[in-house]
């Protein structure tokens, strides 16, 4: 690997090197805060704005349609968990079948070992 920078290094060595700030740099950040701080305050009647929109909260309907979707939502995450208790349900049921067939298979295979004379026990 050579020694000497390639260009890309250069190129960065150049874009990190420490630069002094302008002398007003100071009082234009403090001009900036200042109308900045007014931007702000001019902000605020927005935000209640945006919770005016939220007004249908208030309304006699409004609870009633939470009611329905909360219930809704219990009927929907019910039916999910049954889903998946008989889901589980079957793969137990098909592991206790494959393990009984194995179970099976391999008492037939001890039975033909043993009338060909080959003793397991050893």
């Amino acid at each position: 690997m050579s020694n000497e920078m390639t260009d890309f290094e250069k190129q960065v060595a150049k874009a990190l090197q420490r630069v002094d700030a302008p002398e007003d740099f100071a009082e234009r950040v403090m001009q900036r805060a200042e109308a900045d701080s007014f931007v702000v305050s001019a902000r605020v009647p927005r935000a209640w704005a945006v919770l005016g929109s939220w007004r249908w909260m208030m309304s006699p309907w409004a609870g009633g349609a939470v009611a329905a979707l909360l219930v809704a939502a219990v009927f929907a995450t019910g039916a999910r968990v049954h889903e998946e208790h008989v889901r589980q349900a079957q793969a137990t049921q098909q592991f206790e079948q494959a393990t009984q067939i194995t179970d099976r298979a391999l008492e037939h295979a001890r039975e033909k070992l043993r009338k060909a004379g080959v003793d397991l026990d050893q």
